[in-house]
Formats: C-alpha cells, sequence, structure tokens
C-alpha cells in the first residue's frame, strides 16, 4: 500500500514539475516572439525613413537641376585674341597684330600691305605679310641676284624680292611718304614678317633714298627675317633710329638664300635643337611666345605705364592750351 501510495505521490510530482516547464517554454516563447517583432517593425521603420529621405534627396536634386544655370560667356575669336594681346609685350604685340591682320590691300605679284595712322600714338605704321599664296613660294625660290631700280638708285636683291617689289608700281611707299607728309610729326615704322621682311626692307631703302639727306626710319622691325642684300657695301642700320630683324635659331626659313645678307642678327628663341628643326613651322608662326628682353622690349604693364604717362600729359598741354586762349 505503501508503495503504491509512493508512485502516486511520484507520478504527481512529475506531472506538476512538467505543468510549471511548459509555463515557463510557453513564457520565453512569447518573449522571444515579441522581442522578434519588435526587431522587424523597427526594421520596417528604419527602411521607411530611409526610402524617405532618399525620395527627398531626389526630389531636391531634381530642383536643382530644373534651375537655370548660367554659362560662362563665350568669347569670340577676336575678343581672346584681343585679351591676349593685352598680356603682350610690345615686340611680341607687333608681330601679333602682323599675324592676324586679315584686311590687307593685295596688289601686284600677290602683295599683301597695310597702312594704318595711329593719333594716340602718333605713328604711321605700313606693314607687309608673309608667303601666303603659290604665286609667293615661287617667287621666294627666285633668288639669284638681280638689280632693281628705286627712283634713281639701283639696289641689288634677288629676282623673287624684285619682281614683288616692282610689281607693286610703288603705291604702298608712294601712300606711306604721303601720309608723314601730312603728319611730319608723327613717327615712321616699317614692319614685315618673313617674305614681308624682305619688303619691308627693300621699301626702307627707298624711303631713304627719296628722302632729304638725314632723314631716319623711327622704327624698322622683322619677324622670321629673310636676307635680302646682294650689296655688301650698304647697311640700314645708320638710317634707322631702331632697327631689329628677329630670327629663331629653329625657324629655317630665316636661313634661306645663304648668298645674301642682313643688316642685323637679334637672335631669340631656343637654341638649335635638330628635334626642333622638325617642327621649323611652328617656330616660324609664333613668335609671340619668344622672349626679346635682351633687345629692349618692354611688358604690357610698362606699356599701360607709358600710355597714362601720354594721356595725362596730353591733358596737361590742353589745359594750358585753354589757359593761355
Amino acid at each position: 500500500m505503501k508503495s503504491v501510495n509512493g508512485n502516486a505521490k511520484l507520478i504527481l510530482f512529475s506531472l506538476l514539475m512538467a505543468v510549471c516547464l511548459w509555463f515557463i517554454s510557453c513564457k520565453s516563447t512569447d518573449t522571444n516572439v515579441s522581442e522578434t517583432e519588435n526587431t522587424i517593425q523597427e526594421e520596417v521603420d528604419a527602411l521607411a525613413a530611409d526610402t524617405e529621405e532618399e525620395q527627398s534627396e531626389e526630389i531636391a536634386a531634381e530642383e536643382v537641376a530644373e534651375e537655370p544655370v548660367e554659362e560662362a560667356p563665350q568669347l569670340t575669336v577676336e575678343e581672346e585674341r584681343a585679351l591676349k594681346k593685352a598680356t603682350l609685350t610690345r615686340e611680341q604685340r607687333l608681330f601679333y597684330s602682323i599675324k592676324y591682320t586679315y584686311d590687307y590691300e593685295v596688289i601686284g605679284e600677290d602683295l599683301d600691305y597695310k597702312i594704318t595712322v595711329d593719333h594716340d600714338a602718333k605713328t604711321v605704321t605700313l606693314q607687309y605679310e608673309e608667303t601666303d599664296s603659290e604665286e609667293d613660294w615661287k617667287n621666294n625660290y627666285l633668288f639669284f641676284p638681280w638689280p632693281l631700280k628705286l627712283d634713281n638708285k639701283v639696289i641689288w636683291t634677288t629676282y623673287g624680292y624684285a619682281k614683288i617689289y616692282k610689281s607693286s608700281q610703288n603705291i604702298p611707299i608712294n601712300q606711306f611718304c604721303e601720309l608723314l607728309e601730312q603728319y611730319p610729326d608723327y613717327q615712321s615704322v616699317i614692319l614685315g614678317w618673313s617674305l614681308g621682311s624682305a619688303m619691308a626692307k627693300i621699301t626702307a631703302r627707298h624711303y631713304i633714298i627719296r628722302s632729304p639727306k638725314g632723314t631716319k626710319i623711327d622704327q624698322l622691325t622683322t619677324y622670321g627675317d629673310v636676307k635680302c642684300w646682294y650689296n655688301p657695301f650698304f647697311s640700314l642700320k645708320k638710317n634707322c633710329v631702331r632697327i631689329r630683324e628677329y630670327v629663331n635659331n629653329n625657324d629655317m626659313i630665316t636661313w634661306c638664300i645663304p648668298f645674301c645678307r642682313r643688316d642685323v642678327k637679334c637672335r631669340v628663341g631656343d637654341y638649335l635643337n635638330l628635334g626642333k628643326l622638325k617642327n621649323s613651322e611652328y617656330y616660324h608662326t609664333h613668335y609671340e611666345d619668344c622672349d626679346f628682353t635682351r633687345w629692349g622690349d618692354v611688358s604690357a604693364e610698362e606699356m599701360n605705364n607709358q600710355s597714362k604717362v601720354k594721356e595725362s600729359n596730353s591733358a596737361i598741354t590742353e589745359e594750358e592750351s585753354e589757359v593761355n586762349s
């Protein structure tokens, strides 16, 4: 009997323990499920917040994109060149002006020239362009000696250069002299580039021949200078206040006509380099990149200062005139 009662108590105790364990297990399971549900809900809320933020950013980006963007004003080619020219030195600026002049007068054997009068600087300028046609190249190759009569005097140059200059029928030199007579206190300036350098020097000789003894050219400047004199006994140096014949060592055009001579030789640019000679055309067409300091060049700032001084002096002169009147 005792054994039966003992077994009954054991079974009852086991059932009670099983119920307790089941209850605890259910409670733990409910807690885990609740925690899992909370975690999922938090992730859903965070994802929704991120989505709203991304949508807000996209809307803001679209609004910004819709706003008109102010583009930097595009400069014309002429404006870009004018801007660059303002930063160049005096000698660089002279070449740049010859290079980008397009309204040349064309006469005779394709001779391109232009005459300008600058009343502010008080100058009369005659300039000649470079080789720009097949006719010019043909005349460049005709380099055997030839006499050219300038008024009452004969000079010796190449047949090609004599042919071109003679074809002009003295029109450029006549116009140049007339303007200098009209403005006697203005400076005489003659410029040339490449083939134009030969025309500039022949014109300079012509001007000296027909002018009174002692007349001087205020400025004779040539770029990519070519030799054009066969006469070894005459030089323009004594007839010019300032003469510059610029050559670049890597510009092969300036080597041409080895039998002729030039009055002065003003070297600019890099030292002779066989590798750079392959790109000789570049050096012949970019004298605005050369350093002319050793030849008395002045910077753009100095030119502007000189211009201001001239304007100031001009204003003072005008005031004095008004007071005297």
